[in-house]
């Protein structure tokens, strides 16, 4: 019985330590795997609609964190945000994915980039002993063609 109260706290300790991080681990290749299929919801989108003009660019960011949303099931969604932005080859000027009829219209064309960033806040099970708050991120970038 002594061996078992002294073996006993350090079997939980490293029992908790592998839950935690087996918890985290699946939290990060979901914040993954939701960012590679947001931006792949853009060229999905791009190739049923045709080539890239001001019309199917409209509402990219609504289409990309919708994608990201339904894929990041096992998360706690108030603690993923999506960040989706353009960018032309070449300049430092970021394109837009406005569509026409707003103040702005898009300037997004063929051979821009969508910029896919997934962020979540993982919470730690036992913050006493790991830490309070884990930040994940992920992004992927990918061609418009």
């Amino acid at each position: 019985m002594v061996e078992f109260a002294l073996v006993f706290p350090v079997f939980m300790l490293i029992l908790a330590g592998v839950l935690d991080f087996g918890f985290m681990l699946y939290s990060r290749m979901t914040v993954i795997n939701a960012a590679r299929e947001g931006a792949h919801a853009v060229l999905a989108d791009a190739y049923r609609t045709g080539p890239t003009t001001p019309s199917t660019v409209q509402g990219i960011p609504a289409r990309v964190n919708n994608v990201v949303m339904g894929v990041a099931d096992g998360l706690n969604k108030l603690n993923v945000s999506t960040t989706t932005t353009c960018i032309q080859p070449g300049t430092t000027v970021p394109c837009t994915f406005d569509g026409p009829g707003t103040p702005s219209p898009s300037t997004a064309d063929s051979g821009d980039s969508v910029n896919v960033k997934v962020s979540y806040v993982y919470k730690s099970f036992f913050p006493l002993l790991f830490g309070q708050t884990f930040d994940l991120s992920s992004t992927v970038q990918m061609v418009f063609e």
